[in-house]
């Protein structure tokens, strides 16, 4: 008689499905929770009625959760936010695209993620600020000037 031990079903299932864990590299095992955890700021949000000091934990480009604390272990890269305020994207009412010195771009550094340019040209010239919009790496929208070129 040979030393082949025979499995019944459960203990084949049992034995299978502990061997991914074996070949697994160690990374894959810790893989961490969310991709970023921004740490200890003062968390505003009219809209969640939320004012208070938290971690802020975010996945796939998401908040996905708002605690006292998140364990810095949990995230890809930890953000240390104290004495900072963490909020949603601002929206900037009163920009002025077509000004050079003050590119779309620029306005995402202060947390401005959402645009409007009040009337800054009319309907005579509003191809440029159209263009300007439709590259612009945050959300921008125009009104146009009742005069003919607008404010410029």
């Amino acid at each position: 008689m040979s030393n082949l031990k025979i499995f019944n079903r459960r203990e084949l299932l049992r034995a299978s499905a502990i061997v991914p864990v074996l070949f697994a590299r160690p990374s894959d095992l810790l893989a961490a929770q969310y991709d970023l955890v921004i740490r200890g700021g003062r968390v505003l949000d009219a809209s969640q009625h939320i004012d208070r000091v938290a971690d802020v934990a975010i996945r796939d480009g998401k908040i996905a959760a708002i605690k006292p604390k998140i364990a810095p272990s949990a995230a890809k890269e930890v953000f240390d936010a104290t004495g900072k305020l963490v909020m949603p994207g601002l929206i900037d009412i009163h920009a002025h695209l077509a000004d050079p010195a003050m590119p779309p771009a620029t306005c995402l550094a202060d947390g401005v993620t959402t645009l409007v340019d009040a009337g800054s040209s009319g309907f005579e010239n509003v191809d440029n600020l159209v263009k300007i919009v439709q590259s612009a790496p945050i959300r921008a929208r125009i009104l146009i000037n009742i005069a003919h070129r607008g404010v410029e």
